[in-house]
């Protein structure tokens, strides 16, 4: 369809699809989210991949020791007064792999020590 500005009837046509569109979004967006409000409410998890430490079977988050190890040295070395970039450095050397990446962000590590602290 070739978009005129002279023809009012082609751009309102072109706006009511945008409206439609958007609407659409709008309800896929909401039925997720009440799919998986529904999913935590039987006790289930229901929100996005599992944090480092963790992975998600039947369900329900289960710890993952190896990962918990991680977790634990990220946690020795914040505390110890290491920068994310040092943590970052030390993990690497050590071998410890992240998640979902080749390499350790400062942001992964900052997530991290946030939601042990938290």
């Amino acid at each position: 369809m070739c978009d005129d500005a002279d023809d009012p009837m082609r751009t309102a046509l072109r706006q009511m699809m945008g409206v439609f569109s958007q609407l659409e979004r709008s309800m896929l967006t909401a039925r997720m989210r009440a799919g998986r409000q529904m999913k935590a409410d039987k006790g289930g998890y229901a929100f996005g991949s599992p944090p480092l430490g963790y992975e998600a079977h039947d369900g329900a988050l289960v710890a993952k020791a190896d990962e918990q190890a991680t977790v634990e040295r990220i946690m020795s070395l914040h505390q110890g007064g290491k920068s994310l970039r040092q943590i970052a450095e030390v993990l690497a050397v050590e071998g410890r792999r992240p998640k979902r990446s080749e390499r350790w962000h400062p942001q992964t590590l900052a997530g991290v020590i946030k939601r042990q602290a938290g």
